[in-house]
């Protein structure tokens, strides 16, 4: 088994857990999230050493219980990656969300255009490492 670091926040005013993974960042959230929560995430992850060596990030929404989104928010967020994935172009992304405003959240990101990086959205965790391990495996994002 490889080994794993854990960044825990597990105060109200952060409500995530980031798990620096080998190759990747899994991050989950849960209980409710704000738009500044979700940002000082994005923030906290940029900002790792780290960062230019990950090859995907997983970001978890199924315990999430509050969303707070608006789509100036959305597109914010969206813009700030430009800067990352021009550092770690070969950073494929994939989120794990079942809820239709979390998964319409996302894929109004997306459609903004900011990134060309393979990111995508599905319903389970396993399907989701399923998907950045072959990803990876194939050298995309890259």
């Amino acid at each position: 088994m490889q080994s794993t670091h854990d960044t825990v926040f597990p105060s109200t005013d952060m409500p995530y857990r980031l798990t620096w993974e080998p190759q990747g960042v899994y991050r989950q959230y849960y209980g409710d999230v704000t738009i500044a929560q979700r940002r000082e995430s994005f923030d906290v992850i940029c900002a790792d050493p780290r960062f230019d060596d990950l090859r995907y990030a997983i970001t978890d929404y199924l315990a999430v219980d509050g969303y707070e989104v608006t789509r100036a928010s959305t597109a914010e967020i969206a813009a700030l990656h430009v800067g990352p994935l021009i550092t770690n172009p070969r950073l494929v992304i994939a989120a794990v969300a079942v809820r239709p405003d979390i998964v319409d959240a996302i894929r109004n990101f997306i459609g903004h255009g900011f990134t060309t990086n393979p990111y995508r959205v599905f319903a389970t965790l396993d399907d989701a490492r399923r998907w950045t391990d072959s990803v990876c495996a194939a050298g995309q994002g890259a």
